[in-house]
C-alpha cells in the first residue's frame, strides 16, 4: 500500500522523521515540476538517493572529471562500456580501475546526500512511499545514513543560508583573491582549502564542485572569506575559459569533534574526584559557565531548555521555513511539549528576528538588561 499526497499538506521532514520512527523500508518518490527524485530506504536508514540515472551519472562525470580523479578520455570510455554492455555506470568504473574505490565512494555519498538536502528545502510537489520488504539497490548504495542526522544537517544548512545568500550574490560570478592577509589561525580547513583553489578563474559554483567535501560548506567557506575581505566576487571576462587546470585540494584534517567532549567528560570527572576527596559539594565549585547562581541551581531544567527549545524552533524552521511569531506556536504545531519558562519560573522573552531569534531570561530579579539575565540564541 502506497503513502501519497502533497509537500504542502505532509512536509518532507515529517515524512522522513515517520520513516526514522518506524523503521521503514521502502522507495519514496519526490516530483516537483520537472524534477524527480527516488530516495531508497532500509530499516528506516537512507541507502541511495538519485534525481534519476542520467542526471546522476552526468553529475558524477562532472566532479570525477574536475576533481582529476578520472581523465575525460577515460570517462568517456566508461561511458560507451556501459552502453555496450548494458549494464550501470558505477560497477564499469570499479571494473576497470579508473577510479579508486574510497575515491568513487566518497563522490557518491556527497551527492546522495545533498540530493535528499535539496529536496528538504522544497516547499511544494508531491510524496509517494512504497513499502517494501526489501529494496532494489542495483543502481547504487551508500553507507546507510539515519534520518535523524539528515534533518539535523538540514536544519543547519537552513540557518545559515540566507548569510551566504547576502554574500554570494550569484554562484556563477567568479572567485578572487584581493590584496589583504590571510590569517590562517583564523581560517577554517575548508576556507584554506578553497583558498588553494581559488585562481581568479573559476566561478563559486565551479569552485564548490571541486572541492572535497560538500557544496554547502563550500559555499559557507566562501562566504566567510568574502565577509573577511580575503576574497572578492566579479563578472566573467568573456575571453576567459571556464575550464583552468588545477589540481583539487583535500581539507587539512581537522581535530576529531568527539575529542572536545571526551576531554570535557574527563576534565570534569577529575574536578568532582578532587572536590569530593577534599569533602566539598561538587555542585557549587563546579564552575556556572557564566550563568547566575540560581540557574546553575535549576541546571536540570536550564539543560532541557538550552537542548530541546532550540531544536523545536529550528524543526519549525525546517517545516515552515521562518521561526514562529511566538512560542506557544510550538507547543500548537507538538513540537515542543515542556514548560515555556526560564530557570526561575518566569516566561521566556522571545524575540523572532528575519532569519534568526533571540530568547531572554528577566533574571532572578524579574528585570532584563541586569547582570544575571540569560540569554539563548541559535548556534
Amino acid at each position: 500500500m502506497a503513502l501519497e499526497g502533497t509537500l504542502q499538506d505532509f512536509a518532507l521532514v515529517d515524512i522522513l522523521q515517520l520513516i526514522g520512527m518506524q523503521r521503514k523500508t521502502g522507495s519514496l518518490t519526490l516530483t516537483r515540476r520537472e524534477e524527480t527524485i527516488t530516495v531508497m530506504v532500509q530499516d528506516g536508514m537512507v541507502v541511495w538517493a538519485t534525481p534519476g540515472d542520467e542526471s546522476f551519472d552526468a553529475n558524477l562525470g562532472k566532479i570525477l572529471i574536475a576533481r582529476e580523479l578520472i581523465s575525460r578520455a577515460r570517462w568517456e570510455e566508461a561511458r560507451n562500456i556501459r552502453a555496450r554492455r548494458g549494464q550501470r555506470l558505477i560497477p564499469s568504473l570499479l571494473e576497470g580501475q579508473w577510479v579508486s574505490p574510497r575515491d568513487l565512494d566518497r563522490v557518491i555519498q556527497r551527492q546522495v546526500l545533498e540530493a535528499v538536502y535539496g529536496a528538504l528545502r522544497w516547499r511544494e510537489g508531491r510524496y509517494t512511499f512504497v513499502a517494501q520488504e526489501h529494496v532494489d539497490l542495483s543502481r547504487g548504495q551508500i553507507s546507510p545514513v539515519g534520518t535523524e542526522t539528515i534533518l539535523l544537517e538540514a536544519v543547519r544548512q537552513m540557518d545559515e543560508w540566507p548569510l551566504i545568500e547576502k554574500r554570494i550574490l550569484s554562484l556563477d560570478l567568479v572567485v578572487r583573491r584581493t590584496s589583504r592577509p590571510v590569517y590562517h589561525e583564523k581560517v577554517s580547513s575548508e576556507g584554506l582549502a578553497i583558498l588553494e583553489l581559488v585562481d581568479g578563474k573559476r566561478t563559486a559554483r565551479e569552485t564548490a564542485e571541486i572541492c572535497d567535501f560538500g557544496e554547502f560548506d563550500a559555499y559557507k567557506g566562501i562566504a566567510d572569506l568574502l565577509g573577511a575581505g580575503v576574497l572578492q566576487l566579479e563578472q566573467r571576462a568573456e575571453t576567459e575559459s571556464p575550464h583552468a587546470a588545477i589540481r583539487p585540494v583535500r581539507p587539512p584534517r581537522r581535530v576529531p569533534g568527539w575529542l572536545f567532549s571526551v576531554a570535557v567528560v574527563a576534565i570534569t570527572i577529575v574536578s568532582l574526584h578532587f572536590q569530593l576527596s577534599i569533602g566539598h559539594d561538587p555542585l557549587y565549585l563546579l564552575p556556572s559557565y557564566g550563568l547566575p547562581a540560581q540557574a546553575t541551581i535549576q541546571g536540570q531544567r536550564l539543560g532541557v531548555v538550552e537542548r530541546e527549545l532550540p531544536r523545536a524552533l529550528d524543526m519549525y524552521l525546517l517545516l515552515r521555513g521562518r521561526y514562529p511569531d511566538n512560542l506557544t506556536t510550538l507547543q500548537a504545531e507538538g513540537l515542543f511539549t515542556g514548560q515555556l519558562q526560564d530557570p526561575w519560573g518566569r516566561p521566556w522573552v522571545y524575540e523572532q528576528r528575519q532569519s534568526t531569534y533571540r530568547l531572554t531570561s528577566r533574571g532572578p530579579d524579574g528585570r532584563i538588561g541586569t547582570a544575571d539575565d540569560l540569554h539563548i540564541a541559535p548556534s
